[in-house]
């Protein structure tokens, strides 16, 4: 089974997953221990799945880490001169250790599901060393059982440095009941979302933590108690609620709903909701800003608890599309030219609007017949290096228009020798054809290119 870890967050580091299923609490390296020092580190509380529980597939796992180095007299890469002792002896009857060996030189840890010692080098770190060490939860054990696992770092000069993780069978889950999507949407109206919460764990939620992310969309509503960091202001939220609590299999309902505002151009937008315990944190790739100021409006809580709680959960951030109610017109014209070497087509793309719908089209051109492209539009992809912009599809070429604003074109030149008279085409088309960009003049999707004797 793999295995979990405490990872900082805002003084607090954890993570979801693993043979070790939650981990909380930062450890002395997570949270900027000097490099000049020696030292051992692990985190303060990990909560570890129970036994016999298998991952869950949308575990964001992160590993239990253990980092230790000696800054005095540090051992060079290959020489096992350094010793990590791991004592579970105080840990109780629900915890054990269990050691992963991968070298091929033979084992660098022995000992017992109590008491572990492993040679290890002068800096060591358990997310890429061969052999390593683990609490897991016990055959037998239950739920909020556990205790404290000990370990000892010693130098090659005999000196020790010892740090403790408590470990905890079972922990909160946490997941958010899915929204949307929303259609047709007015552009630049209101809409809301309620924030649904529910804990599929083993033991209580003791204090939430909620990221909401307004993406495309401005989040409309200040809570007082969650902070809006700069620069992201009107779009990024961080709310701590340390006084929620959740029972396993208890769905809690937080409130006032959020409430946002559409774009007024942007055809599909979306956003986003993220939950986690506090003593937790955020998901492993959660990003997560800092600082901003609270808010002023009225505060985030609980606002009614339900052992029942329809819809969809799902863990980590939960997106929620927004679809606006609106066109979007993109056109090409017909461009002319005559038979001669060095002939430039000067193709051009416009987007009309009113509907901005991002990275979304081609332009894709098909040379008339006998036509020998000589120069096409070019990439810089370093000093003097370039590739071509637009790729190959049989006769044709594929030009990425790239995010165009309504109101805005973009022109792609070719230089063609032409032997005779003919005519080729210029055409706009979707990157995803299974996307309705509700386009309200399709004949203007396509265009000759002409060419006179």
């Amino acid at each position: 089974m793999t295995r979990t870890a405490v990872r900082p967050w805002r003084g607090v580091g954890a993570a979801l997953g693993g043979s070790l299923l939650l981990a909380a609490g930062a450890s002395a390296c997570d949270t900027g221990k000097s490099e000049t020092r020696s030292y051992v580190s692990v985190p303060d509380l990990f909560y570890l799945r129970p036994y016999g529980v298998k991952a869950a597939s949308d575990a964001r796992t992160t590993p239990f880490h253990v980092r230790a180095k000696d800054a005095t007299t540090p051992s060079p890469h290959g020489r096992y001169d350094h010793r990590l002792t791991v004592d579970a002896s105080d840990a109780g009857g629900a915890v054990r250790l269990k050691i992963v060996g991968m070298s091929h030189s033979g084992p660098r840890c022995s000992g017992t599901d109590r008491r572990v010692v492993c040679e290890v080098e002068g800096e060591y770190d358990s997310w890429s060393a061969l052999d390593r060490v683990y609490p897991v939860a016990a055959k037998g054990s239950e739920p909020g059982e556990g205790g404290v696992v000990r370990f000892t770092f010693t130098t090659e000069d005999g000196e020790k440095h010892t740090a403790r993780s408590r470990v905890v069978v079972g922990g909160p889950a946490v997941r958010l009941r899915k929204a949307g999507p929303y259609e047709k949407v007015a552009p630049g109206a209101e809409i809301t979302s309620d924030l649904v919460v529910r804990n599929t764990g083993q033991l209580p939620v003791r204090g939430l933590g909620v990221q909401l992310s307004g993406g495309e969309l401005e989040l409309r509503r200040a809570y007082s108690n969650c902070r809006y960091p700069e620069p992201y202001k009107g779009q990024v939220a961080v709310c701590e609620l340390p006084d929620v609590r959740i029972e396993p299999g208890e769905t809690v309902t937080l409130g006032p709903e959020l409430r946002l505002r559409a774009s007024r151009t942007r055809m599909d937008g979306s956003f986003t909701r993220a939950v986690w315990p506090l003593d937790i944190g955020p998901d492993k790739y959660a990003t997560v800003p800092e600082g901003g100021e609270k808010g002023e409006g009225p505060p985030l809580e609980v606002v009614s608890t339900s052992r029942k709680g329809g819809g969809t959960f799902a863990a980590g951030s939960v997106a929620t599309t927004v679809l606006l109610d609106t066109t979007s017109d993109f056109r090409v014209e017909e461009v002319r030219t005559r038979v001669g070497k060095g002939r430039v087509v000067h193709l051009t793309v416009h987007d009309d609007g009113p509907g901005d719908p991002g990275h979304s089209r081609w332009l894709v051109f098909t040379p008339p017949p006998g036509a020998v492209v000589t120069e096409q539009p070019m990439d810089e992809i370093d000093e003097d290096a370039f590739d071509p912009h637009c790729r190959r599809d049989g006769a044709d070429y594929m030009c990425d228009v790239g995010n165009l604003p309504p109101g805005r074109s973009r022109t792609f030149d070719f230089t063609l020798d032409l032997d005779r008279a003919g005519e080729g085409r210029v055409a706009v088309k979707e990157r995803d054809p299974s996307v309705d960009r509700h386009d309200p003049r399709p004949a203007n999707d396509s265009a000759k290119v002409v060419v006179a004797s």
